[in-house]
């Protein structure tokens, strides 16, 4: 994993010292959804919204994909075409348990309306950030509100793309995507492109047919700050991605009984 540094904090690239730039990071705002950041503390908002190798940046925040609103557009146009009306609901739970219990929580249901507003189709979209090993980040953060500058010894951080696919994003799926491919609706999973990148590649297949679309997005440098590029669509049916994401490839049989024999002198054996 390639050691990144700090990108941005609350919002904006932090060679960003413009005058909005220092409000947001003072009101501890948010200006990808115009409002308080919330991230890990609602008081005290964690709120460093990037690393970056100096060109592209990773998202730590999931919140970092709703620029523009044009994560939400891109989604639906390919779920239900141009010119279709309709409305991200967030957190929206599809599950059921025995004892009447809500889980599966879908991050967004986009619902296609009518002329009338009511919804008449859907489509889940799920927006996966990338997590990092090491330490807190907090610390590297305040240092910075208090000097406009990053301190380098403490502002790195590796990001985790196998834990946060294995550990994360893939139990999530595993869960809803049985779900949505029984229903026959559209599926989109939208990750950044370094997160992609590290990814193992995934047969792809016509969008008709594709079970999930990923949207590989660009967080690219531009000037001090970083924006949403023109996304990869890359769509794949669900038993391919299951297949290109276990645990390495499985040996042949005899593979096995070769490495048995090898160790037979250092087994207990036993009779039945």
């Amino acid at each position: 994993m390639a050691v990144l540094r700090i990108a941005e904090i609350f919002g904006h690239g932090v060679e960003n010292l413009s005058t909005s730039a220092r409000l947001d990071r003072e009101e501890r705002h948010c200006p990808i959804r115009d409002s308080n950041c919330t991230k890990s503390n609602a008081a005290n908002p964690l709120g460093v919204c990037s690393l970056s190798d100096g060109t592209n940046a990773t998202s730590i925040c999931p919140v970092r994909f709703q620029e523009g609103n044009r994560l939400f557009v891109d989604a639906a146009r390919l779920a239900f075409g141009a010119g279709k009306r309709f409305t991200p609901v967030p957190e929206v739970k599809i599950l059921r348990t025995k004892d009447g219990k809500k889980i599966g929580k879908i991050d967004f249901i986009l619902a296609q309306l009518d002329a009338d507003d009511r919804p008449v189709d859907f489509a889940a979209l799920e927006v996966q950030a990338v997590y990092f090993s090491g330490r807190s980040i907090r610390p590297a953060m305040e240092y910075y509100l208090t000097h406009d500058e990053l301190d380098v010894a403490i502002s790195e951080r590796r990001p985790d793309y196998r834990s946060s696919a294995q550990k994360r994003l893939m139990p999530q799926l595993s869960l809803k995507i049985p779900v949505f491919r029984r229903w026959g609706k559209k599926f989109f999973v939208a990750v950044d492109s370094l997160f992609y990148a590290a990814l193992p590649e995934f047969q792809s297949v016509g969008q008709a047919n594709a079970e999930l679309t990923w949207l590989s997005y660009p967080l690219a440098k531009t000037g001090p700050d970083y924006h949403l590029e023109d996304p990869e669509i890359i769509h794949c049916l669900w038993d391919d991605i299951l297949n290109a994401l276990r645990e390495g490839a499985a040996p042949e049989p005899d593979e096995i009984v070769e490495e048995l024999g090898r160790r037979m002198d250092r087994e207990r054996i036993f009779s039945t």
